[in-house]
């Protein structure tokens, strides 16, 4: 399972709002001084709206922000371009692309140049990629990178590394394709500095994955230099990384926060009654605080709100049984159902969507998305990954044996990161295989 951005790693922007808000001139030059604090003020409560899970309140603050202060009257005021983003950003989480885009273009053309605007011009190629113009999103996405490493105004380190990321995804899934070439080209053993025992987890951060390991009950945290931190997780199932940055495990009765020694426990109406979750085996995060959990005792995906209750069952038949579930690009949410051996497609809110299916699969049992919206469903009887355009199309096939001659043995879990690597969480190899 691999949590991503899920709109396409536009978290990592939200992620550092409050960082750039800080470098920013808020109070500029101007006709009208603006009043800054009642501006900071308002932006905290749309940002604390959201926190609690009130998408739509607190795009109705960050729009208010924009709207109260026009260009024409403060030319220069930053909080309006830093709201603008903000609230692009939740109009793509809840699926209104062209709304999102509106709110990007308005910053990159109308606003003095920022590090908002590098934020705006990810944003936008982050709505081109769904729509798959290539091109005009690559153009955008090396504007950030070229600005990243410039000392002008429209320099954002993290954004530009971010940018970066994802152009490496692009060469990897529509340059090399289309010159014929296959997109993961060699595989081997991830590098760390432990041995694995039972490896059956793994999700892909920026920069860092978190894998779980059931022969010694521990969460691994493995950052980009093979370094590892590792954590006591009784039981642990499948891992996921939160829209803040934190690891997340499932653990049969919890969802274990290892770094932040937290644990947290959900219960489920049967009938009058409200039974506690007692084997969770997969979940993902969203950027509202709530969790799709995936429970094997009661055979359900389920919704929860960010107070922990229950919000809504997902359908995935009367007689369905969910294996594994991801994330994926406007808040989509992919399960994995084993009996009827396919992909069940929900949208933010979990309404069912579709799914697809090829013919031959013996037991998916795991999937994960890419930023783009590719789609990796690993097989573990077949030891194979098949990759999915966005509406289900098949592209490729990797496995069992994989380039460099690498053999998958008995692949429990697979994750992709921010450049397209497909890394595999292997049981039988006691490793995690890394496919780039």
């Amino acid at each position: 399972m691999s949590y991503s951005s899920t709109a396409a790693r536009l978290l990592i922007v939200c992620l550092i709002t409050v960082v750039g808000l800080a470098g920013s001139s808020v109070a500029d030059s101007g006709a009208v001084t603006p009043p800054r604090q009642g501006a900071e003020e308002r932006y905290a409560a749309a940002e604390a709206a959201l926190a609690g899970g009130d998408s739509e309140g607190a795009l109705h603050i960050f729009t208010a922000i924009v709207d109260d202060f026009p260009r024409s009257r403060y030319p220069s005021f930053s909080w309006r371009a830093a709201a603008n983003v903000r609230a692009g950003q939740i109009e793509l989480e809840l699926d209104r692309v062209e709304a999102g885009a509106a709110r990007f273009v308005a910053v990159i053309d109308g606003e003095p140049p920022s590090e908002w605007t590098a934020r705006a011009r990810f944003g936008l190629a982050t709505t081109l990629l769904w729509s798959r113009e290539w091109r005009a999103a690559s153009r955008l996405l090396q504007a950030v990178v070229d600005a990243s490493a410039s000392d002008g105004p429209e320099a954002d380190l993290i954004a530009g590394r971010a940018a970066e990321a994802r152009l490496t995804l692009l060469h990897r899934v529509w340059l090399r394709a289309a010159a014929g070439e296959q997109p993961w080209q060699r595989a081997g053993r991830l590098p760390v500095d432990v041995a694995f025992d039972r490896p059956i987890g793994i999700a892909a951060g920026f920069d860092s994955v978190l894998v779980t390991d059931e022969g010694d009950d521990l969460a691994i945290f493995i950052d980009a230099l093979g370094t590892t931190a590792s954590f006591r997780v009784a039981d642990p199932r499948r891992p996921w990384w939160g829209p803040s940055g934190d690891g997340f495990v499932a653990a049969r009765s919890v969802v274990s926060a290892p770094v932040r020694v937290e644990s947290f426990q959900f219960v489920y109406p049967d009938g009058s009654r409200q039974r506690p979750l007692e084997d969770i085996r997969a979940g993902v995060s969203t950027p509202d605080g709530g969790w799709f959990l995936l429970d094997n005792r009661f055979k359900r995906v389920m919704r929860f709100g960010p107070d922990g209750g229950l919000v809504r069952i997902l359908d995935t038949g009367a007689d369905g049984e969910p294996v594994d579930l991801a994330r994926g690009p406007r808040g989509r949410v992919f399960v994995i159902e084993k009996r009827r051996r396919g992909v069940v497609v929900f949208d933010a809110d979990g309404v069912l969507l579709g799914g697809f299916a090829i013919d031959g699969w013996r037991r998916p049992y795991a999937v994960a998305v890419d930023a783009i919206g590719h789609v990796y469903v690993l097989d573990r009887d077949l030891k194979r990954v098949d990759v999915f355009d966005p509406d289900g199309g098949i592209l490729w096939t990797l496995g069992p044996v994989l380039p460099s001659g690498v053999e998958l043995r008995d692949p429990r879990d697979l994750a992709v990161d921010d450049t397209g690597r497909i890394l595999i969480a292997d049981r039988g190899l006691r490793a995690v295989v890394v496919i780039e």
